[in-house]
């Protein structure tokens, strides 16, 4: 018998977010920073520092969420992303941390200092990494399943607790599963958004959950280095 992936119905992580600007989430996750410049303030290249990713309590116990080892390798998609130009450089990838519940206001000023302190860095990419779910029947027998990740960074200064720049790296993909056997044709299917019934997609072989959590969690990782690459290759700070 096959396991069933996700919960019924939508699962909402932050919908008291829902006016927020999609890149100022990642504020309600610190404590202790002073808040973001209006205006963009320039940045001296090149620019050396360290990123830590970040997983609320509540992630963790959903069947997509990624293991300690994924997400070393969600640090290093993004670190791959980011460092594309020479003048941007990640020294230093921090073991990943757990956030308390939801993790609003998890991510405490002297917690982040003391993990910089550790690599002699006074810059820090901050990154957590949520996602909600939802799933539909398409038409008997077969049943999606979609994942929509969000991971919201912040560029920020230890030595003086200013947030410089925040960034969000978004994703989601969907899995159809059979909930009956279906003769000749291959399930779990894993599909990239907005795709079409009939492809592309990748047939799944092992764990349905792990793979559709690997797959968004993989993509949101890489629009995040993106953005930061560049945002930073600009020459500027800010929102």
């Amino acid at each position: 018998m096959k396991t069933r992936l996700l919960p019924t119905a939508m699962v909402m992580l932050f919908s008291l977010n829902g006016c927020a600007a999609p890149s100022a989430r990642i504020t309600e996750y610190l404590a202790g920073f002073q808040p973001l410049q209006a205006e963009p303030q320039p940045i001296a290249l090149p620019l050396v520092v360290g990123l830590i990713v970040a997983l609320p309590e509540d992630e963790l116990g959903k069947p997509t969420a990624p293991s300690k080892d994924m997400l070393e390798k969600l640090a290093q998609r993004a670190q791959k992303e980011l460092q594309a130009p020479p003048h941007i450089t990640i020294q230093r990838i921090f073991p990943s941390i757990t956030l308390p519940a939801g993790g609003l206001h998890g991510l405490g000023l002297e917690r982040v200092r003391a993990i910089a302190g550790e690599g002699n860095l006074t810059k820090v990419i901050v990154v957590v990494a949520t996602s909600r779910s939802a799933q539909k029947l398409r038409f008997w027998p077969i049943m999606e399943y979609q994942l929509y990740v969000r991971m919201d960074a912040a560029l920020v200064d230890v030595s003086s607790g200013l947030v410089l720049m925040t960034e969000v790296g978004l994703d989601d993909y969907v899995l159809a599963d059979s909930l009956d056997y279906v003769g000749r044709i291959s399930y779990p299917r894993l599909y990239y958004r907005n795709f079409t019934f009939g492809g592309p997609f990748t047939v799944v072989d092992g764990d349905p959950s792990k793979a559709l959590g690997e797959a968004a969690f993989g993509g949101a990782a890489d629009q995040l280095g993106m953005k930061l690459r560049m945002r930073l290759s600009q020459g500027t700070l800010g929102s």
